[in-house]
């Protein structure tokens, strides 16, 4: 089924951290820190209230925060659609996982948390969904204004999810997708109490706790991080001259972002020639106010940009470890002094675990997580390449034929006619030039003496990477584990792995990877 693989197998740039069972962290777990009673308590009851208002039983995890020795791994993501790319789904089971290790060592009782990104105002990062053979897309009413993507209603979603279930082999696969959307229908909940649906009932069994930071008591807790942004001592001033300014998230002079229930999400920013900081041309407040009265009054209305969540993330949460991905990875990395300035411990983070399916078609071609994720264009080559030395043998006999010619004819030259050794060496230098052409019209006709295995090759690449993005990135969890995905956890799960990040490989089974490469030629 799954099987594990050093971090170092994932083609591409991943930094590793620590070697062997820390493999995958920037260090290790510091269990002598604590998580402050008051913030604990805090994060406690806006949970409580949450799965409350859904009308939904916690996980038994829940409970646990109450003990002050509790701590938490937490991971983070926007909100997606019905599971959205699988790799949304890796982050997760990597938290839980890493929850379960350390909580048998010396860390303690440790619960896995999701922090939605539910303010996060960029809808066309969550609006597509792949089926088997389309991409399916949500557009939902007021696309042009910047509403936060959890505020938003579900007007548009269900026709979406009609369409994904048709474009799915097993149209009961997604029942679950479907029936907690039929509840939070009728709940009247936005978005982000469907993800909270989703999610509880994909992982709430796993102890997973969900997390919505959009709560006016969490924010008036955190007022000391807005009022930072607004009088001059936040994050800019502190990276302010530093490589951390010029790392690759972008170092806003204030880093609050303002949300308005009418015109949506927008970035704070310093009028022109002007004592006032406005969003979206609207004045927000004046430049000389009295911070400390000011966020604590409108906190409810700030909200972190990304340099600035993880720090309100850890003043609520203080994660014992943070799963990241690699974009992540290098944004966190821009803020330890920041930390440090707020006198905020600066989380262990995790590599989250990588994974692909392999299916058939993939696995003829002798594809392999070390050959890397390649555009059309490398793959076609290097699909060329593995036949050309395929037919290694027979050309290098023949290579070997006409180098011993050319030799021969340097040898007589050199006796009989010296006079001729210019023309010759041109002679010689054609013939060369003709056999790389020929090589290249070798290679072309293979495509054609070679038909069916070329289209399986084509079939194994789109499987593998869809407009230059590799599988975990677009491949929706359901449609990869064709509703198995319970099977899939356990697997991830697994004891046998410890806490270190891996890249797991997965070969389906033969009906599986039949109905593949059925619905990957239909796509085609």
């Amino acid at each position: 089924m799954w099987t594990s693989h050093p971090l170092s197998a994932w083609p591409g740039s991943l930094s590793s951290g620590l070697g062997g069972e820390w493999a995958g962290w920037t260090k290790k777990p510091d269990n002598s820190s604590f998580w402050p009673s008051d913030a604990r308590e805090r994060v406690f009851a806006s949970l409580s209230q949450q799965y409350v208002n859904a009308g939904i039983t916690p996980p038994s995890s829940l409970a646990k925060l109450q003990v002050h020795s509790t701590r938490v791994v937490t991971v983070g993501h926007q909100l997606v659609i019905a599971g959205g790319p699988s790799f949304f789904h890796h982050k997760i089971l990597s938290a839980i996982r890493v929850a379960r290790r350390l909580s048998k060592g010396e860390e303690g009782t440790v619960v896995p948390l999701f922090w939605m990104a539910s303010e996060d105002h960029d809808w066309q990062e969550v609006s597509t969904l792949a089926g088997e053979t389309d991409m399916h897309r949500w557009q939902p009413p007021e696309a042009v204004t910047p509403h936060p993507v959890g505020r938003r209603s579900l007007e548009g979603i269900e026709e979406m999810l009609a369409a994904w279930v048709e474009d799915l082999p097993d149209k009961v696969m997604a029942k679950d997708v479907v029936e907690e959307f039929q509840k939070s229908l009728v709940n009247g909940e936005p978005l982000s109490g469907l993800m909270r649906r989703w999610l509880h009932r994909w992982y709430g069994e796993e102890g997973l706790l969900v997390l919505d930071a959009d709560d006016p008591a969490l924010k008036t807790s955190a007022s000391h991080l807005w009022a930072a942004e607004f009088d001059g001592s936040g994050i800019h001033s502190v990276l302010r001259g530093s490589e951390e300014m010029e790392g690759p998230a972008h170092v806003r002079l204030n880093n609050v972002f303002w949300m308005d229930e009418d015109a949506g999400r927008h970035g704070v920013v310093k009028a022109v020639d002007s004592n006032l900081w406005e969003a979206g041309g609207v004045e927000v407040a004046k430049t000389h106010e009295d911070w400390s009265v000011w966020s604590k009054a409108n906190a409810a209305q700030c909200s972190p940009g990304v340099l600035l969540r993880p720090l309100y993330q850890e003043h609520l949460l203080h994660s014992l470890a943070v799963i990241v991905g690699p974009g992540e990875w290098g944004y966190w990395h821009q803020l330890p002094r920041v930390f440090e300035k707020f006198n905020m411990s600066f989380p262990s983070l995790r590599m989250r675990d990588h994974g692909v399916v392999l299916t058939l078609s993939v696995l003829q071609t002798g594809w392999s997580l070390a050959d890397g994720w390649m555009h059309s264009q490398e793959w076609d080559r290097w699909v060329l390449d593995r036949w050309l030395d395929e037919l290694g043998p027979a050309l290098e006999k023949q290579q070997a034929e006409l180098l011993n010619w050319q030799q021969q004819q340097r040898e007589w030259i050199a006796h009989e006619a010296p006079m001729l050794e210019g023309p010759a060496a041109s002679f010689r230098a054609a013939v060369s030039k003709a056999w790389d052409q020929w090589l290249v019209k070798v290679r072309r006709s293979l495509k054609g003496s070679r038909a069916k295995e070329w289209a399986q090759a084509q079939l194994a690449h789109s499987s593998l990477v869809r407009d230059g993005k590799p599988q975990d990135r677009w491949a929706n969890w359901h449609v990869l584990s064709q509703g198995n995905w319970r099977s899939w956890t356990q697997a991830w799960l697994s004891d046998e792995v410890g806490a270190e990040a891996v890249v797991w490989t997965f070969v389906p089974t033969e009906v599986h990877i039949e109905r593949t490469e059925q619905n990957s030629a239909k796509r085609n």
